[in-house]
């Protein structure tokens, strides 16, 4: 097997633990009911796996990104910003002054946002990245991304830059904070709309 074959291992399994996690939530929003606390407990577990997760790739993934694909800067600044409308989102879907309800309806744009960004990172970022990067450095990454973080359990790493859209995406790129917005009910300045 080539050292890029297998690239990257330890993010695609998170993944697979995280796309469980959204499964139960899911099955959760479909069954309904008042009580939200399985929704609480699963959105703790979420967190729990998913911001260590989305700092590893910060820290290791997207520097790698930058250097060896032609649009890396954009796509790691773009990745950047939807990591920080990830953890808003799923701060939202977790506020607990909100109806049980509205944090229904949080957790279906976190949920939509994040299958996305994980779909698209598997099917397009993974495959350039062992197409462009050397061998040695996927071997690297993929042992970084594999060491314990440092810090407190928890620490989520930079947000990434927030700002006006990035040059050089492929169109469509903003259509998620568009579908996130207008789901929410925010317009692009951030306000609540009616």
């Amino acid at each position: 097997m080539k050292a890029a074959e297998g690239f990257p291992s330890g993010l695609c399994a998170q993944h697979r633990a995280i796309e469980a996690l959204l499964r139960q939530l899911d099955g959760v929003r479909t069954r309904g009911g008042t009580s939200d606390e399985e929704d609480l407990r699963l959105l703790a577990a979420l967190r729990r796996l998913l911001l260590p997760h989305l700092a590893a790739e910060e820290e290791h993934l997207y520097p790698l990104a930058r250097r060896y694909l032609p649009v890396g800067r954009a796509l790691a600044d773009a990745a950047g910003c939807t990591h920080a409308s990830i953890r808003r989102l799923l701060d939202r879907a977790d506020d607990c002054r909100l109806s049980v309800t509205g944090r229904r309806r949080a957790t279906a744009v976190l949920l939509l946002v994040l299958r996305t960004h994980l779909r698209g990172e598997e099917e397009q970022l993974f495959p350039a990245l062992r197409a462009r990067a050397r061998p040695d450095e996927l071997r690297r990454c993929e042992r970084r991304l594999r060491e314990p973080r440092a810090g407190p359990p928890g620490a989520t790493g930079p947000a990434g830059p927030a700002g006006p859209a990035v040059r050089g995406l492929p169109p469509g790129a903003g259509a998620i904070t568009a579908l996130r917005d207008r789901l929410t009910g925010h317009d692009n300045s951030g306000q609540h709309s009616p």
